[in-house]
């Protein structure tokens, strides 16, 4: 019994039913990407944030590191009695030495109150004079008294006084208020 084998150069047929690659269709594309943008569509809808979410601000009560920076350093200037729209959202204290609290301005802007008992390095830090396009400006009245105005590289504007053995600021390298919303802070400085 012999049995014979086809010659292997001879192809066998495709399998009925079965495309050959290369072969597809627009109609075949059309339908691939309409199901990839579907399931864009999913994730993009179930990604979105509630609208509770927006425009929420974390309002802080900064009183307590008022009283212990005040209590460390007694006549410290603080902001007292602001308005309802300066609203405080951080506020941090490092040692006995550095406050700062943050405040969002009523036209929505960020100002920054800091005081530091050590002035040498820290109004080149929180000024931003010691950064690349850092400078000194002429000083500000504010109700007779001159305070030191300094803008950073990216525009921020600091205004700066010494009173006793600490250093106060209105402004800092983060804020984006206007010079008369710092005036504004500066007006609501006083000792506790």
């Amino acid at each position: 019994m012999t049995t014979e084998t086809a010659p292997s150069d001879i192809a066998a047929p495709p399998p009925a039913g079965k495309k050959k690659r290369g072969r597809e269709s627009v109609g075949d594309m059309v339908r691939s990407l309409s199901l990839v943008l579907l399931g864009v569509v999913v994730v993009w809808w179930f990604a979105q944030a509630p609208a509770s979410d927006e425009s929420e601000l974390r309002v802080v009560d900064p009183s307590g590191d008022f009283a212990a920076f005040t209590s460390d350093v007694p006549e410290t200037p603080v902001p007292t009695g602001l308005p309802e729209q300066w609203r405080p959202t951080s506020s941090s204290r490092t040692g006995a030495s550095v406050l700062r609290v943050g405040y969002v301005t009523p036209t929505g802007q960020y100002a920054e109150y800091a005081a530091a008992t050590d002035a040498d390095g820290f109004v080149p830090e929180i000024t931003g004079v010691e950064t690349d396009g850092g400078r000194q400006l002429e000083p500000v009245d504010v109700d007779g008294v001159a305070w030191e105005q300094y803008r950073d590289g990216d525009g921020s504007l600091s205004l700066v006084r010494s009173v006793g053995p600490v250093t106060v600021v209105a402004g800092t390298t983060r804020a984006t208020a206007p010079q008369e919303e710092l005036v504004a802070l500066v007006r609501s400085f006083a000792v506790r």
